[in-house]
């Protein structure tokens, strides 16, 4: 047994880059298994390493890494002035570890980066940052869209009924084969149409709320930086796009809407509808996005939808009050809710 001064006394704090690779993914073995490889091999990627000269911090003791914390290094518009924030994403302290204060001393070291700070939250997380001064907002929604109920229905799953599935997709082309049909394009071959539209999209400007700073450099780490980036796609409407991530986990292939932009936002609902459409005919079991506002009611049913616990922290007064009302534009692509998508067998 450790006591607890005993370990606040051996306890070194590394930035990532300091630590060796092995005990590193050994420590992600134990604490991120379903994700270790990914995040071993693509640490860099996953948290913007060099911007803003961030690293995430790492808790060693005895020359053994027992704690992270991780983030995203981000750019804010508040009230017409960039700002630098940080996402936190990716906390953990080995279980052995908890309760002895080691995860107290790594939180206050994670505060001390940046003067503005961002979370998705866990119930656990939350309560935590809560007590540290930290306000919450449930403005942003999870949205969902189940295609074929088989995959998620345990009697069915069970009993296989591939008739069942059929059926269902049947009545959904019914119901969307009214809208236009889309194609879907592979990022990686057509960046450049991606990167030359991305500066003509429009802006939602609202001062009541901070914005994300998406200029070409994010889009370049976001997308052509991304080892999985042949299985992110667009698809095109009248000018308008929709960055997706398509992928296959644990026999469930999934449409993950990670970000749409307009010249024209009349035609948001009508572009979705369409991808709805192509997912139906193209064999995808789940839909998934994260949106503001919008519940796009007739694509995502409610039922299927669920708050997302965003929550900020700011040392300045003025940016604490906008940064807890929530962010403008929050979209899949900002968030670390996708990280399923890395999931490697």
């Amino acid at each position: 047994m450790h006591s607890k001064n005993n370990l606040l006394d051996r306890y070194k704090i590394n930035k990532i880059s300091e630590v060796d690779i092995n005990k590193l993914s050994d420590f992600y073995k134990k604490t991120y298994f379903q994700r270790y490889k990914s995040l071993t091999n693509n640490w860099r990627w996953w948290y913007r390493s060099g911007l803003n000269e961030s690293e995430p911090i790492i808790l060693s003791l005895d020359d053994k890494i027992i704690g992270q914390a991780a983030y995203l290094p981000t750019e804010l518009n508040v009230l017409g002035k960039k700002i630098p924030a940080i996402w936190f994403q990716d906390y953990a302290v080995l279980p052995e570890f908890k309760g002895k204060g080691l995860g107290k001393l790594l939180s206050k070291e994670w505060m001390k980066i940046c003067p503005n700070q961002m979370a998705i939250c866990s119930p656990d997380s939350l309560r935590v940052l809560k007590k540290l001064g930290w306000k919450d907002n449930f403005d942003t929604k999870r949205l969902a869209r189940p295609i074929n109920l088989t995959k998620f229905v345990p009697i069915l799953r069970n009993l296989q009924l591939n008739f069942f599935d059929s059926g269902i997709r049947y009545f959904l082309k019914k119901k969307y084969n009214k809208n236009n049909s889309l194609n879907s394009y592979k990022i990686e071959n057509n960046f450049k149409i991606i990167n030359d539209s991305f500066k003509l999209r429009k802006s939602k400007k609202d001062i009541k709320f901070a914005e994300i700073i998406r200029d070409e450099k994010w889009l370049n780490w976001r997308l052509m930086e991304c080892p999985y980036k042949k299985d992110i796609f667009f698809f095109e409407y009248k000018n308008n796009f929709s960055i997706v991530h398509i992928y296959s986990i644990k026999n469930i292939k999934r449409l993950n809407i990670l970000y749409t932009y307009h010249t024209d936002e009349s035609h948001e609902n009508a572009m979705t509808m369409m991808i709805v459409k192509w997912a139906i005919n193209n064999n995808i079991d789940l839909m998934w996005a994260i949106n503001r506002g919008k519940e796009f009611d007739n694509i995502f049913p409610r039922i299927f939808s669920k708050p997302i616990r965003y929550a900020a922290w700011s040392s300045n007064k003025e940016i604490f009050e906008i940064l807890q009302k929530g962010l403008l534009d929050f979209q899949g692509i900002d968030s670390d809710k996708e990280s399923s998508a890395f999931i490697e067998d």
